[in-house]
Protein backbone atom coordinates (compact mmCIF):
# COMPACT_ATOMS: atom_id res chain seq x y z
CA UNK A 1 0.00 0.00 0.00
CA UNK A 2 1.34 3.51 -0.58
CA UNK A 3 2.49 5.85 1.90
CA UNK A 4 0.46 8.33 0.51
CA UNK A 5 -2.74 6.33 1.53
CA UNK A 6 -1.57 4.82 4.77
CA UNK A 7 -0.71 8.44 5.84
CA UNK A 8 -3.93 9.66 4.44
CA UNK A 9 -6.20 6.99 6.63
CA UNK A 10 -4.10 7.80 9.80
CA UNK A 11 -4.41 11.91 8.95
CA UNK A 12 -8.61 10.80 8.52
CA UNK A 13 -8.19 8.65 11.51
CA UNK A 14 -6.74 11.10 13.71
CA UNK A 15 -9.56 13.51 12.92
CA UNK A 16 -12.25 11.43 13.21
CA UNK A 17 -11.23 10.25 16.91
CA UNK A 18 -10.60 14.08 18.32
CA UNK A 19 -14.08 14.48 16.71
CA UNK A 20 -15.59 11.97 18.42
CA UNK A 21 -13.70 12.52 21.73
CA UNK A 22 -15.15 16.57 21.30
CA UNK A 23 -18.66 14.80 21.02
CA UNK A 24 -18.35 12.68 23.79
CA UNK A 25 -17.23 15.51 25.89
CA UNK A 26 -20.05 18.13 24.55
CA UNK A 27 -23.04 15.32 25.25
CA UNK A 28 -21.60 14.48 28.83
CA UNK A 29 -21.28 18.41 30.16
CA UNK A 30 -24.69 18.90 28.47
CA UNK A 31 -26.20 15.42 30.45
CA UNK A 32 -24.04 17.21 33.65
CA UNK A 33 -25.79 20.42 33.67
CA UNK A 34 -29.15 19.34 32.59
CA UNK A 35 -28.63 17.00 35.86
CA UNK A 36 -27.45 19.85 37.72
CA UNK A 37 -30.54 22.06 36.85
CA UNK A 38 -32.84 19.82 37.71
CA UNK A 39 -34.16 16.20 37.31
CA UNK A 40 -33.77 15.41 33.78
CA UNK A 41 -36.39 13.11 31.65
CA UNK A 42 -35.18 9.52 31.69
CA UNK A 43 -35.07 9.05 28.10
CA UNK A 44 -32.38 12.22 28.46
CA UNK A 45 -30.06 9.78 29.77
CA UNK A 46 -30.41 6.87 28.02
CA UNK A 47 -29.86 8.77 24.72
CA UNK A 48 -26.91 10.70 26.44
CA UNK A 49 -25.43 7.07 27.39
CA UNK A 50 -25.82 5.01 24.14
CA UNK A 51 -24.24 8.37 22.73
CA UNK A 52 -21.26 8.42 24.34
CA UNK A 53 -21.22 4.33 24.06
CA UNK A 54 -21.43 4.59 20.33
CA UNK A 55 -18.88 6.88 19.92
CA UNK A 56 -16.51 4.88 22.26
CA UNK A 57 -17.37 1.97 19.84
CA UNK A 58 -15.94 3.95 16.98
CA UNK A 59 -12.98 4.80 18.95
CA UNK A 60 -12.29 1.27 19.12
CA UNK A 61 -12.72 0.60 15.47
CA UNK A 62 -10.41 3.19 14.82
CA UNK A 63 -7.59 1.64 16.72
CA UNK A 64 -8.08 -1.61 15.40
CA UNK A 65 -8.23 0.48 11.49
CA UNK A 66 -4.55 1.95 13.18
CA UNK A 67 -2.95 -1.50 14.54
CA UNK A 68 -4.01 -2.81 11.14
CA UNK A 69 -2.67 -0.15 9.25
CA UNK A 70 0.49 -0.71 10.95
CA UNK A 71 0.21 -4.09 10.41
CA UNK A 72 0.18 -3.50 6.32
CA UNK A 73 3.13 -0.82 6.32
CA UNK A 74 5.24 -3.37 7.53
CA UNK A 75 4.14 -5.89 5.67
CA UNK A 76 2.83 -8.18 8.92
CA UNK A 77 -0.96 -8.24 7.89
CA UNK A 78 -0.56 -12.22 7.06
CA UNK A 79 0.28 -12.80 10.49
CA UNK A 80 -2.01 -14.51 13.30
CA UNK A 81 -2.43 -11.53 15.44
CA UNK A 82 -3.98 -9.57 12.86
CA UNK A 83 -6.83 -12.03 13.12
CA UNK A 84 -7.84 -10.71 16.58
CA UNK A 85 -8.36 -7.17 15.22
CA UNK A 86 -10.78 -8.22 12.92
CA UNK A 87 -13.49 -9.12 15.08
CA UNK A 88 -13.03 -6.11 17.29
CA UNK A 89 -13.59 -3.78 14.55
CA UNK A 90 -16.80 -6.04 13.68
CA UNK A 91 -17.99 -6.26 17.36
CA UNK A 92 -17.48 -2.29 17.54
CA UNK A 93 -19.65 -1.83 14.77
CA UNK A 94 -21.74 -4.05 15.27
CA UNK A 95 -22.59 -2.37 18.67
CA UNK A 96 -22.23 1.10 17.91
CA UNK A 97 -24.83 0.48 15.05
CA UNK A 98 -27.34 -1.27 17.22
CA UNK A 99 -27.45 1.47 19.73
CA UNK A 100 -27.93 4.12 17.05
CA UNK A 101 -30.57 2.33 15.63
CA UNK A 102 -32.03 1.28 19.02
CA UNK A 103 -32.20 5.39 19.99
CA UNK A 104 -33.51 5.99 16.65
CA UNK A 105 -36.70 3.74 17.46
CA UNK A 106 -37.22 4.83 20.63
CA UNK A 107 -37.49 8.60 19.90
CA UNK A 108 -39.45 7.87 16.90
CA UNK A 109 -41.91 6.55 19.26
CA UNK A 110 -41.90 9.25 21.53
CA UNK A 111 -42.23 11.73 18.97
CA UNK A 112 -44.24 9.96 16.85
CA UNK A 113 -42.01 10.30 14.18
CA UNK A 114 -41.76 6.60 11.76
CA UNK A 115 -38.92 8.09 9.69
CA UNK A 116 -36.85 8.10 12.26
CA UNK A 117 -37.49 4.25 13.18
CA UNK A 118 -37.44 3.18 9.55
CA UNK A 119 -33.95 5.50 9.54
CA UNK A 120 -32.81 3.59 12.67
CA UNK A 121 -33.93 0.17 11.07
CA UNK A 122 -31.89 1.13 8.12
CA UNK A 123 -28.42 2.14 10.65
CA UNK A 124 -29.20 -1.41 12.57
CA UNK A 125 -29.12 -3.27 9.10
CA UNK A 126 -25.98 -1.20 8.01
CA UNK A 127 -24.25 -2.56 11.23
CA UNK A 128 -25.32 -6.17 10.42
CA UNK A 129 -24.15 -6.21 7.22
CA UNK A 130 -20.32 -4.48 8.08
CA UNK A 131 -20.42 -7.05 10.51
CA UNK A 132 -20.92 -9.71 8.29
CA UNK A 133 -18.84 -8.09 5.73
CA UNK A 134 -15.33 -8.19 8.59
CA UNK A 135 -16.38 -11.90 8.84
CA UNK A 136 -16.28 -12.49 4.99
CA UNK A 137 -12.78 -10.22 5.05
CA UNK A 138 -11.44 -12.42 8.38
CA UNK A 139 -12.39 -15.83 6.32
CA UNK A 140 -10.24 -14.23 3.51
CA UNK A 141 -7.32 -12.90 5.58
CA UNK A 142 -7.10 -16.48 6.86
CA UNK A 143 -7.18 -18.28 3.47
CA UNK A 144 -4.59 -15.75 2.12
CA UNK A 145 -2.41 -16.20 5.41
CA UNK A 146 -2.09 -19.92 4.89
CA UNK A 147 -1.45 -19.82 1.09
CA UNK A 148 1.51 -16.89 2.06
CA UNK A 149 2.64 -19.51 4.34
CA UNK A 150 2.15 -22.40 1.84
CA UNK A 151 4.06 -20.08 -0.40
CA UNK A 152 6.64 -19.51 2.07
CA UNK A 153 7.35 -23.35 2.63
CA UNK A 154 7.93 -24.08 -1.04
CA UNK A 155 10.06 -21.38 -1.90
Amino acid sequence: MSPLVTTALRVALIVLALGALGAQVVIVVATVMSVAGGHPPYPTLLHSGAAVTALACFEVAFVAIWVLLSMVRRDAIFDERAFRWVPVLAGAGLLAAFLVGAVCAHVGELDDAPGLVLIGGGIGLAGIAFALLMTVMLGLLRNATRLRRELEQVV
